[in-house]
């Protein structure tokens, strides 16, 4: 259009000219002997002439530099009135329920005038164990938010004025969007369960938490000038910035808890209340019939993942040694602090839990269901975790026996011992002849606690316990008998719960339970 407009400019002062030359040559003509009287006259129209032309080229040349483009200066950010140039880090920012602030490297500004640089690796604790998500205030709002966890940042830049151009340029637009996403300690996205419920609680179980602020796609632009646009971040990721905030709610110490119970064995498929990382995660300290484990043997062992208390905390509150508040002496915990994984120089100590009780060779073979408290304080008044072992199991190590030979092994164990039921090892189906495990559990064990259904058993030590393929030395020689039979064949069970028949004269582990 503007091409076209100077294009029909120049074509009339062109045509302008032409015709002021034209009716000067015509009118010479006609008068040229009027023009030789009368000198005067010509050189009148000579001067005319002169002005007109001279007239038409200064029209052309202003035209020229009318037309050429503004040169000034780019928009910019500012969010001080124009006193200072602000940078996109600043959108950045998170803002603490007491007032403590945090911003990246570069983002410094008047929306948060007291903040302090936060590092990447940096864990800021929060205020208080009482802290609620929407207590960390973002420039993304997130109650009556109905685009949480993203603003488009032209609501947020151009509605609130914090940008300008120093040429005046008032005709200016902003592009991106500036979003979030929070992760707990699991790395999993949390962000629709926090966009849903804002004033839940930060879970000290589920810290610490992550939240990732990040511009994407920001550019800045007037209508006029050049230059015009303005894009923001790094040649190698051109419109955008982020920062990451590490987040740690406080807890007191009449706040230690336990977060997970977490066997040895973890493959499994996750049943209720089962984390694939972490075990069993810990609801009510107060119903043991809900805490890992309800099955047990000599020697198995497992972790309680602490918060708000150490390992040694904990032994020191109890003991190495811990007895049965009720159900015999036949069986003690052990109480150590170990790493989680002991070929890693990474893993902080957890408070390792070792049952320690009858065995094959035991004098005493006796076993009633036993219930264990753990405190957080020596005086025992602050409950850490408590569970009960209903069911005891002892193991026959070696190479195997055939039905008969299992059944005689655990009838002489006295205590009443017995060849372990399908329902005491696993909660599977197989599909075809056993179906009274969990309902809908295909041929391995769900992993989740065992619980009675009438007088019946649904699950036992490998859907609690997980495989004994290693570090359990009496576990060593699966699969194992197991009491039922079907078609004049006997169940035996694998070590991840699988229920399979096998012929009663053939060899297979042998295990004995009791009651």
């Amino acid at each position: 259009m503007l091409k076209t407009v100077i294009y029909q400019f120049r074509k009339f002062n062109s045509n302008y000219k032409h015709f002021i030359v034209s009716i000067f040559t015509s009118f010479f003509h006609s008068f040229k002997k009027q023009f030789y009287k009368t000198k005067y006259i010509l050189h009148y129209f000579v001067l005319c002439l002169f002005l007109m032309i001279s007239h038409t080229y200064y029209a052309n040349a202003l035209t020229a530099k009318t037309l050429d483009v503004i040169h000034g200066h780019a928009p910019y950010l500012s969010f001080d009135s124009g006193a200072t140039k602000g940078e996109i880090q600043a959108l950045l920012g998170i803002r603490l329920s007491d007032g403590r602030e945090y911003v990246p490297e570069m983002g410094r500004s008047n929306l948060y005038p007291n903040a302090m640089i936060a590092s990447p690796d940096e864990i800021i604790e929060l205020p208080s164990s009482a802290e609620s998500f929407d207590s960390i205030q973002t420039l993304i709002p997130l109650s009556s938010n109905s685009s949480y966890p993203k603003i488009n940042l032209r609501d947020l830049i151009v509605t609130n004025n914090y940008w300008v151009d120093d040429d005046g340029d008032n005709n200016v637009d902003m592009t991106g969007l500036l979003e979030l996403i929070w992760y707990d300690v699991n790395s999993v996205d949390i962000t629709n369960t926090i966009k849903n419920n804002p004033t839940s609680k930060f879970d000290p179980c589920s810290a610490p938490y992550q939240l990732h602020l990040k511009v994407r796609d920001a550019q800045l632009s007037t209508l006029y000038g050049e230059p015009k646009i303005t894009n923001f971040g790094t040649s190698w990721s051109l419109g955008s910035a982020s920062q990451t905030y590490i987040l740690n709610p406080k807890i007191s110490a009449n706040e230690a808890r336990i977060c997970y119970a977490q066997p040895l064995g973890m493959y499994g498929m996750p049943g209720k209340n089962w984390n694939n990382l972490h075990g069993f995660h810990v609801n009510n300290i107060n119903n043991p019939k809900d805490n890992f484990p309800t099955t047990g043997a000599d020697n198995l062992s497992f972790y309680l993942l602490l918060t708000g208390i150490t390992p040694q905390q904990v032994i020191n509150a109890n003991g190495t040694t811990v007895s049965a508040v009720s159900g015999g002496s036949s069986v003690n915990i052990l109480l150590s602090a170990e790493k989680l994984n002991q070929n890693s120089n990474q893993n902080k100590l957890q408070l390792k839990i070792t049952l320690k009780g009858p065995n094959k060779d035991s004098n005493n073979k006796n076993f009633n269901p036993s219930l264990f408290k753990l405190y957080a304080d020596s005086n025992h008044n602050q409950l850490l975790y408590s569970f009960k072992l209903e069911r005891w199991y002892i193991a026959k190590p070696d190479l195997g026996t055939d039905y008969n030979q299992a059944k005689n092994f655990c009838n002489g164990l006295g205590s009443n011992y017995r060849v372990p039921s399908v329902g005491d090892y696993t909660n599977a189906n197989d599909g075809y002849s056993w179906m009274w495990g969990e309902p809908g559990q295909k041929n391995e064990s769900l992993r989740q606690l065992s619980y009675q259904r009438g007088n019946r058993w649904i699950g036992g030590l490998f859907n609690e316990w997980g495989s004994f393929n290693t570090n359990v030395s009496d576990w060593n020689f699966p699969p194992y008998w197991a009491s039922e039979s079907y078609q004049d064949k006997q169940y035996i069970i694998m070590s991840y719960g699988q229920i399979f028949l096998n012929n009663p004269d053939s060899i297979a582990g042998l295990a004995c339970v009791t009651p």
